[in-house]
């Protein structure tokens, strides 16, 4: 298999087995947040619970000694032994002064029969007074065991009410009654519906007795028997109200509720036992909140898992590309370093090559001062050559203060010729520069002598204009070399021109001397001279010219602390331009 086709294959199976465990990731991952949203709702539930039941058995606490204190009044004990006496009426405003200082919703007080004596809204038309109440539970756990409580909706107002029951006994001892006080919880349970939350209190028969939701209120949790129901019935205690039921217990904690628009929702039900018997406070907390939440959990861990994916994936990606990335430096190193042989090795060929090339553009100048100094030297030879034959017939005629005469220029030609043919050293060898006087316009004598031959062949005006004598610090035959390699390039480009002229001024210039060489010839361009004095490059047409010449005067001029430089005048031609500094003697005489 391809590498490529391999990796493709590694990174389907990474992608299928990731989405196979996606799902049990996700089903475990809500799982937990919902534990977790669960145990937070329900800690907060128990917190909230503690308050609601502290505010509930508050409201019954704070009246629970109030049925006691009636108890204890004498003129109510003595009422019981006479009930048709003139104290009827005091004691209804006792009970009615006793309502209003305890904010109680009623007081009254029944004799051993359950018949009303007193009551505290003696004057309302729907009082009290004479009302039988014995069949209420309250009624009858206060004869047998002293206390009594009980909830129910009141007979005769209809309203609710928690009944908080004393015995009394009378001042004789002889006869007993009940004195009842009414609490009414329905401000508690207008607290609760401010507060937003599903909180209710069920009875020992779990009906909901108060509820933060009105449309709860009467609704019973749990399936009621028929011995529950005949109680009920017995005691009246909803006489008026008909009981459903209200939802569905799924378990201990959940439970289905109806909402008020007749929807149903799911709930947890947090409970807690109230101080009367068998009665309870549930909170209920919301599922939906707790699904939500477990859905968030698992979109994160969702979100989580595909970036852990795609992560492992790029790495992996990165790995792999890293490591091609390696391998792929690797051979381009050894490559490198294959390369950097190979240049090292033609570059060494190269300048060995340039170095063989330089030689043999000085041989080349060499062909050229040889040409000149042919011409230059048959003069003096044939010369040499007469005087020498004269001398011989001189000699003859034993005229020898003649023959002396034809010895004395004799040596002078050969001293010519020598002059000349010295020259040709600095042409086949490399030479130091020697930092010396010389005499630049002896040496443009010496260079226009060598190509006055090639001057008159090409039929070139020739334009001349420098001092007797310019001293500049330099040698001779780096002099000469740099005058006979541009003098050769000018004659080379007025070939081909009508009117060849050629132009060589000599002037001081900025504590030197300048060279100027300029011809009539067809120019440079401007993108031309910027490479004139780069090693192989030439104007000239293929086979006329290797590109050595101004690159090796360019070193020279270099090594002779000096510079030089080609332009293009406007009226056409070329121009160039040699500066070297004066020499010791000019310079300390300046």
């Amino acid at each position: 298999m391809h590498k490529s086709d391999r990796s493709l294959w590694e990174m389907r199976r990474i992608w299928l087995v990731g989405f196979l465990l996606l799902p049990f990731l996700l089903a475990f991952a809500a799982w937990i947040g919902f534990q977790h949203a669960k145990e937070q709702a329900l800690q907060q539930a128990g917190e909230r619970l503690n308050l609601y039941a502290s505010s509930f058995e508050g409201a019954i606490n704070k009246y629970d000694y109030l049925p006691w204190m009636i108890a204890q009044t004498p003129d109510v004990r003595r009422l019981l032994d006479h009930p048709d006496s003139s104290l009827t009426d005091d004691i209804n405003s006792f009970l009615a002064d006793t309502r209003n200082t305890s904010l109680a919703d009623e007081v009254y007080l029944m004799d051993e029969q359950g018949l009303t004596l007193a009551s505290s809204n003696f004057q309302h038309p729907d009082s009290f007074v004479g009302n039988n109440y014995r069949f209420r539970p309250y009624f009858t756990e206060a004869i047998r065991s002293g206390r009594g409580s009980f909830f129910a909706i009141g007979t005769t107002t209809g309203l609710p009410g928690y009944f908080l029951s004393e015995r009394v006994t009378s001042e004789s001892g002889e006869q007993a009654g009940v004195a009842v006080v009414k609490v009414d919880l329905e401000p508690l349970q207008a607290d609760w519906q401010l507060a937003a939350e599903k909180v209710f209190v069920s009875d020992n028969n779990s009906i909901i007795v108060l509820s933060s939701h009105p449309q709860w209120k009467y609704r019973y949790i749990d399936v009621l028997s028929e011995e529950q129901l005949d109680a009920i019935r017995r005691n009246r205690q909803f006489d008026t109200v008909e009981l459903k039921p209200l939802g569905v217990q799924h378990n201990n904690h959940f439970k289905v509720m109806p909402e008020t628009d007749g929807e149903t929702a799911g709930y947890l039900n947090q409970t807690l036992d109230l101080s009367p018997s068998g009665w309870s406070i549930h909170y209920l907390v919301p599922v939906l909140p707790l699904y939500q939440f477990a859905l968030l959990v698992a979109g994160l861990v969702l979100i989580l898992y595909i970036l852990c994916l795609t992560g492992v994936l790029w790495m992996r990606e990165r790995s792999r590309r890293a490591q091609a990335a390696l391998k792929a430096e690797q051979r381009l190193r050894a490559l490198n370093d294959s390369l950097e042989d190979q240049v090292k090795e033609r570059t060494s060929e190269l300048q060995r090559i340039q170095r063989e090339l330089v030689q043999s553009e000085k041989l080349a100048a060499l062909g050229i001062m040889a040409a000149g100094l042919s011409h230059e030297l048959n003069q003096p030879l044939t010369a040499v050559r007469t005087y020498a034959a004269s001398g011989r017939k001189l000699l003859t005629r034993a005229l020898y203060q003649q023959v002396d005469t034809a010895l004395d220029k004799i040596m002078t030609l050969t001293s010519r010729m020598s002059d000349i043919t010295s020259q040709l050293k600095v042409f086949v060898r490399q030479a130091p520069a020697l930092s010396q006087p010389v005499d630049w316009s002896a040496r443009i004598d010496f260079v226009l002598e060598m190509l006055e031959h090639r001057i008159q062949q090409q039929q070139v005006s020739l334009h001349a204009d420098y001092p007797p004598q310019a001293l500049v610090r330099a040698d001779d035959a780096r002099i000469e070399q740099i005058l006979v390699n541009l003098l050769s390039n000018a004659l080379d480009a007025v070939s081909s021109t009508p009117d060849p002229q050629v132009k060589i001024s000599l002037q001081e210039n900025n504590q030197g001397w300048l060279l100027q060489v300029e011809d009539n010839g067809p120019g440079f361009a401007s993108e031309q001279i910027k490479h004139l004095f780069e090693p192989f490059y030439s104007t000239k047409n293929v086979g006329q010219g290797m590109g050595l010449g101004l690159f090796i005067c360019y070193g020279l001029v270099q090594d002779l602390d000096g510079h030089i430089r080609a332009e293009s005048p406007p009226e056409g031609g070329a121009r160039f331009e040699v500066w070297l500094p004066f020499s010791e003697q000019k310079a300390r005489a300046a």
